[in-house]
């Protein structure tokens, strides 16, 4: 395993890490599948520990995976070995009393939110702790108080938010709370404008999304995705024959694949070329994911050449949804 830095919060992290969102178990919002099949509690924290064995660092959660799951299951997992983890977790959605999608991130909500979570994930401090939701015109100034007391009481080491858009990103960074930024971007959807201001503000970029949903993963190259009823790509997907069809358009990119670089190599070795990548949280179910995974750090850099080809192959393509 290779390490980099976390921006510039002094925090060393993995090049590769998980995304604990699919190990929270199923999850409906207002009657909406928006979660992940069951997994079983026991097998999501043993692998968490295999994959710590691997020497991935840095785990990813929210508040709201799993109604609060997630982080039972990440706290269960990493009892006893804490100081070997950077722990990263979401405050601004919840989920309701009547499996309500709720959004709050508001000055009252934030400090519930983040004790909560430390109780779930039975830590008395948290690495990052970012916006799940966007915040709010009004609002953001009182939070940012809120997170600068959490950090000077040693609850939380830095600040940030999950996002797919660079709109909040300067209000962010001018109350000091942008230390981390995660964010969606892959081979087909490219952040431009988030990596533009990870570079200027020397923030630390988390990167996720970037199979694009399964899409860049090979998996599904030349047999269609079948995804169970309580997993949130049935709901996103819809008729399984359009989604087969439109999966097996990604295989333009297999001209570009080698005996040592399959198809998640190269979705991950594009990303982790940019300097503005951290690490990345491939939301894995296996060891064997992550292992494949973690191949990509081995590879070397693609070439100039390499890359343009990459995304010749991409603009074939219609733009990703």
């Amino acid at each position: 395993m290779k390490y980099r830095s976390l921006g510039k919060t002094g925090m060393i992290v993995s090049e590769i890490g998980i995304g604990a969102w699919q190990l929270g178990g199923p999850l409906k919002l207002d009657g909406v599948v928006d979660g992940h099949p069951e997994l079983g509690r026991d097998f999501c924290i043993d692998l968490i520990h295999a994959c710590g064995d691997l020497g991935i660092n840095f785990i990813d959660t929210a508040e709201q995976y799993g109604d609060g799951e997630s982080e039972r299951r990440v706290g269960a997992a990493l009892k006893g070995r804490r100081d070997h983890w950077i722990l990263s977790t979401k405050f601004g959605y919840q989920v309701g009393p009547k499996g309500e999608r709720v959004v709050d991130a508001s000055p009252k909500r934030v400090p519930v939110s983040l004790e909560g979570s430390l109780r779930r994930l039975q830590t008395d401090y948290i690495d990052v702790y970012i916006y799940h939701a966007a915040p709010k015109a009004g609002e953001a100034e009182e939070v940012a108080a809120i997170l600068d007391d959490a950090k000077c009481k040693g609850k939380v080491r830095a600040v940030g938010i999950s996002t797919g858009s660079a709109e909040h990103l300067p209000l962010l960074h001018s109350l000091g709370c942008l230390d981390v930024v995660q964010f969606h971007h892959s081979i087909l959807a490219p952040q431009t404008e988030i990596l533009a201001l990870l570079e200027q503000y020397g923030a630390g970029g988390v990167v996720r999304g970037a199979f694009a949903g399964g899409r860049l993963s090979g998996r599904y190259f030349h047999t269609g995705p079948k995804f169970s009823a309580d997993d949130i790509r049935s709901r996103r997907e819809g008729d399984e024959e359009k989604a087969a069809a439109d999966y097996a358009r990604y295989a333009v990119f297999e001209e570009m694949l080698t005996p040592r670089r399959g198809m998640v190599q190269l979705a991950l070795r594009y990303l982790l070329d940019e300097a503005t990548t951290s690490t990345i949280i491939p939301g894995g179910k296996s060891v064997e994911d992550y292992d494949q995974a973690i191949r990509a750090t081995e590879l070397p850099r693609l070439t100039a050449e390499e890359r343009a080809q990459v995304e010749r192959l991409r603009d074939r393509l219609a733009p990703a949804t």
